[in-house]
This record gives structure tokens, C-alpha cells and sequence, in this order.
């Protein structure tokens, strides 16, 4: 090369260090993309945990002088459920009726799902280890519904709704 000439390109080096910066901008990428899939996929839960909660406050209401009356839609976490002692298919009493309802319930939950009296009687989208419970508070007349479920990270999370019937 002769003296006063200057080169017009690139140096190894200069690609390199583009290709870096590059490759970290890509990585920030994808970070950012399975993070936004993991906070769609735990909307999505949080969706069905509240459907989910408000399903079984509408049996109680379609029911509610059971609901109110008796202890036949109370259930706690991890309780089975009650099993109806008629087929509420060919109608059956208001008490079966309730019972058959925190059955479906708790099968649509998901923590149930390898019950036998669950076979069938799922209808909408599960839960990850899902179970809920119904509780009563008579001084204030309402009732308490709370779901609860594993998220995408393995955090236990639970939603609670109250409810006058």
C-alpha cells in the first residue's frame, strides 16, 4: 500500500463487535417474547379462575335455598366433594342437585381430575392443581369463593371473590 491512501472497509474486528451487539439485542428479544408468553399464559389462568369462581356462585343461585340454608354447597380445599345419592340427569332433589354441582365444580377445577367420580364431567378449561373452597359469613350475609392454582413460575396464586347470594 502506498503512503497517503486510506482503506474504505471494515476491519474484522469492527464485524465482530456489530455481530455482539447484535447477538445480545437478539437474547434481549427472546427474553422479552417468553416472558410476555408466560404473562398471557398466567392471564389466561386468572381468566378461568374467575370464570370458573362465578360458575359455581351461579348454581348457588339457581339453588339458593340450599346455598343459604344448609351446608351442602361448603367445601374446604382439598375435601372431596360429596356424591349425589340420585342422577341429577333425570332430576333429582335440591340437596342433590347442590351436591352435584361442587362434584362438577371441583372435577372443572383440576385438581380431581384423576377421580373417578370425575370421568365425564369436566366441561371447561382446568386448572393447574386447582381446587377451591365455599365458605359462609352469616353476620354479613355473604359468601366466600376462592379458587386457587399453580402459575406458569410454580407460585401457588388464589383468587377470592365474595358474594351476596
Amino acid at each position: 500500500m502506498k503512503t497517503g491512501q486510506f482503506n474504505s472497509g471494515f476491519s474484522l474486528i469492527e464485524v465482530l463487535v456489530a455481530m455482539l451487539v447484535l447477538t445480545i439485542g437478539l437474547l434481549g428479544m427472546a427474553n422479552l417474547q417468553s416472558r410476555s408468553i408466560a404473562g398471557g399464559y398466567d392471564a389466561y389462568l386468572r381468566t378461568q379462575a374467575s370464570a370458573l369462581a362465578h360458575s359455581i356462585i351461579d348454581r348457588m343461585r339457581a339453588n339458593r335455598r340450599q346455598a343459604l340454608g344448609t351446608p351442602n354447597y361448603k367445601t374446604s380445599f382439598e375435601a372431596d366433594p360429596l356424591l349425589p345419592t340420585a342422577d341429577c340427569g333425570r332430576g333429582c332433589s335440591p340437596q342433590d342437585m347442590a351436591r352435584q354441582d361442587v362434584l362438577e365444580w371441583k372435577c372443572n377445577l383440576g385438581a380431581y381430575l384423576h377421580k373417578q367420580y370425575c370421568a365425564g364431567l369436566v366441561s371447561q378449561a382446568t386448572l393447574p392443581n386447582g381446587d377451591g373452597q365455599i365458605e359462609d359469613y352469616p353476620a354479613s350475609g355473604q359468601t366466600r369463593v376462592s379458587v386457587r392454582w399453580t402459575d406458569s413460575a410454580g407460585v401457588r396464586r388464589e383468587l377470592v371473590v365474595f358474594t351476596s347470594l
